[in-house]
This record gives C-alpha cells, sequence and structure tokens, in this order.
C-alpha cells in the first residue's frame, strides 16, 4: 500500500483500544525500525477500535491494516468502493433519497489553535472550549485507556510538553472520547482536538452556530463537524472510518484566502460566509444539512478545499 515497507505491530482483540502496553509496542516498534519502514497496527478485518485509538493513529500517522484476501494489508482507515457501494444501496432501500432519514449514530468534532510559543502557554484549554460549545464536557484525560485521570488543563499542559515535539494524550466526558495533540512549529505550538461524541438523535447534534462563535472567539486555524455514519457507539469498525458527512467546516484567516469560488457552490445548497472583523475574519463553509449517507459527494467537496487550503 506504500513504498516504504510496512512493519505490522498485530493485536488480536476484537475490539483494540489504547492500552499501555499497545502504546508502548507501538513506540517500541517505531524506534527499532527507523528509516526501515513505516510501523502499523494489524488487527482483524472485522475489528472494531475505540475511537482514542483510532483519533491517536491518525494525529501519529500510523497506519491501521488489515489483512484481505491473499494475504494483501489494506488500508482500514479508509473506506473500501465495496463498502460505499453499500452504505450507499441501504440509504438508497431505507427510503433516504425519498425523504424518510436515517439518524446519524454519532458526530466527530475537530479542529486547531495556533499558540503563541510562551512560558505560560497553558494547552487544552482550546479543547475544552470549543468542546463546551458543542455541549460536551471533558471529564478524564491520560496517555491510555482506561482514562482515569481527571482533566486538568496544568497537567495536560505539562505532560504534552514533556513529549513534544509531537505529543499525543486521550480525552474523554460524558458521551465522547477522543483524543488532544501538540507540537511545535516555527509558527508557535498548534494545540489540536479529535473527538466523536455518541448522538443519539437529530435533536442532539451540537449547534453549527455555537461552534462558529465560538471558533471566530478563540481563532482557531480550523474548526470541523462531520456526521459519522461508519461510527458504532464510540468505536469504529475497520473500513469505516471515512464514511463520514461534512457538515461545517471553519477556516482562519491564513487558511481560507486562495480558495477558488467555484470550490464553494458545491454540492447544491453549500453556502460560505465570512465571520469576524478583519484581520480575523474566519471563513464559515456550511454543507446541504443531512441525517444519512450522501455517498461521499460532500467528503470529496471538502478534500478539494483542503486541498486547495494545503498548496498554499
Amino acid at each position: 500500500m506504500r513504498s516504504i515497507p510496512l512493519v505490522p505491530v498485530p493485536t488480536p482483540a476484537a475490539r483494540p483500544w489504547l492500552s499501555r502496553k499497545l502504546r508502548r509496542d507501538l513506540q517500541e516498534a517505531g524506534a527499532a525500525t527507523v528509516g526501515n519502514g513505516v510501523v502499523a497496527l494489524q488487527t482483524l478485518p472485522d475489528a472494531s477500535a475505540s475511537y482514542p485509538l483510532v483519533a491517536f493513529l491518525k494525529a501519529a500517522g500510523i497506519p491501521w491494516v488489515v489483512e484481505g484476501a491473499g494475504g494483501q494489508l489494506h488500508d482500514a482507515l479508509v473506506a473500501t468502493d465495496a463498502l460505499v457501494a453499500t452504505e450507499a444501496l441501504v440509504a438508497t432501500n431505507a427510503g433516504v433519497t425519498t425523504g424518510a432519514p436515517q439518524v446519524s449514530p454519532a458526530v466527530v468534532i475537530y479542529g486547531s489553535v495556533l499558540h503563541a510559543a510562551s512560558a505560560d502557554l497553558m494547552l487544552g484549554t482550546f479543547t475544552s472550549g470549543m468542546l463546551a460549545a458543542a455541549g460536551c464536557t471533558p471529564e478524564f484525560m491520560g496517555p491510555a485507556e482506561p482514562l482515569q485521570e481527571p482533566w486538568d488543563p496544568a497537567v495536560l499542559t505539562a505532560r504534552l510538553r514533556e513529549n513534544m515535539p509531537w505529543a499525543i494524550e486521550l480525552v474523554s466526558g460524558q458521551g465522547f472520547a477522543g483524543a488532544v495533540t501538540a507540537y511545535r512549529t516555527e509558527a508557535g505550538v498548534v494545540e489540536a482536538f479529535d473527538v466523536l461524541i455518541s448522538a443519539p438523535d437529530v435533536d442532539a447534534l451540537p449547534d453549527p452556530a455555537a461552534l462558529e462563535a465560538a471558533a471566530v472567539g478563540a481563532n482557531a486555524q480550523e474548526i470541523g463537524l462531520e456526521l459519522h455514519f461508519g461510527a458504532s457507539g464510540l468505536s469504529v469498525p475497520a473500513g469505516r472510518e471515512a464514511v463520514k458527512v461534512p457538515q461545517l467546516l471553519i477556516l482562519g484567516p491564513s487558511l481560507h484566502r486562495s480558495i477558488p469560488e467555484t470550490l464553494l457552490l458545491q454540492p447544491e445548497g453549500m453556502a460560505a460566509d465570512v465571520l469576524g472583523q478583519a484581520p480575523f475574519q474566519h471563513l464559515a463553509i456550511r454543507y446541504p444539512a443531512v441525517s444519512a449517507w450522501d455517498g461521499g459527494i460532500a467528503r470529496v467537496t471538502q478534500q478539494r478545499i483542503l486541498n486547495a487550503v494545503q498548496s498554499q
């Protein structure tokens, strides 16, 4: 699946989570193979990973692979064509296209902010503020599951500082779980988060307007809200992490200036507004409201927007 050899770290668990042992195994494998391969987590094809593990793998750039027919390893974070076709067929058969939507089981919220590097920098306050706008309160944190330490930005900051230039901690609360990341850049310190929120019904989804206001107030670099149709509770089966439908994308002042206007016109019903006052203006991109899998249309559009941002 890539030119550099994969070095799988296998786990036989049907429902793997980021235990201290697994995190240590991944770190030790990475240290032993520097320059000679890419460490990957390998699970059973039907495994369902906890979202903190999924968020950790994405933040650390560690592939999640499963063995397919013929012994080939496949990327478990990417939806297969067969899965996407099946999801679209299920949605059609359920009457989604005729106005009988299915309720999304979960929501993903992710975001980042650039902090000025300073001795008194407190990490975690941006994450807790954005989660509060989504109706969530961080309760527990830690380097591995199960999370048992009370959420404490001061302790979080000390641990993230200790593990920089790239540090990842887990976070959870009532109905949500994920990861907080901090890393250094030439411009400062980036704090980022990625959490999955259980959503029992459409009325329980986070309010996009509250997220927009919080993003502008915090001068966020990026905030995203997506319906996750591949999730099962607070875990994600192999091959379903990409079955998501973007609902909101907010880009900070340094990211949105070069996006071609033509990208903001599709799919039908998409809208974009500039928020805040110059020079701290943010672009809010709102996708058509849905409550069922859209076949990947909005996701493709969002990827084109992000590609334009990354090419600046």
